[in-house]
């Protein structure tokens, strides 16, 4: 089976997005907000569908000289990511959301070939700068887990 990569791509974010915006939807702001905890997940699904469009889009305007091949490394390494995400979404509730970021962060990066020292840093900064916009800008209650004994 062959395929381009620009139209997997867009269809793959197409589809992304649109299954977060509809996970995101159920997200009630609380009383007195105008935002809640859906607020960010819906600007970034939609924005992923319109990459995804935008790419498909691009792709007509293009030969499609270049096909992709589906091999069995790909589809596990794909299969791998979507295993962390998970992984991360089952562990958020009981672990906390500072220790299932930092680790999904250092997994991903690590997955992704990053070096040890720049997987540790990206991860912990990554997490403080998360924790900074949702829990002190936004205000959305975010999962501590094992820290609660320590939460602010």
């Amino acid at each position: 089976m062959q395929f381009t990569r620009d139209a997997v791509t867009g269809f793959v974010l197409i589809a992304a997005g649109a299954a977060m915006f509809a996970g995101a939807w159920g997200f009630d702001p609380p009383a007195g907000t105008a935002f809640g905890a859906g607020f960010f997940p819906k600007i970034v699904s939609s924005g992923m569908a319109l990459s995804g469009l935008l790419i498909l889009l691009g792709r007509e305007r293009r030969s499609l000289t270049e096909v992709m091949r589906i091999d069995a490394r790909g589809v596990a390494r794909v299969a791998l990511l979507v295993a962390m995400i998970v992984l991360y979404a089952l562990a958020l509730d009981p672990v906390g959301f500072h220790i299932s970021t930092v680790a999904l962060l250092f997994a991903a990066t690590l997955f992704f070939g990053g070096s040890l020292p720049s997987a540790l840093l990206l991860s912990v900064l990554a997490t403080a700068v998360f924790h900074f916009i949702f829990y002190s800008i936004m205000k959305v209650a975010l999962p501590w887990g094992l820290l609660l004994p320590v939460a602010w």
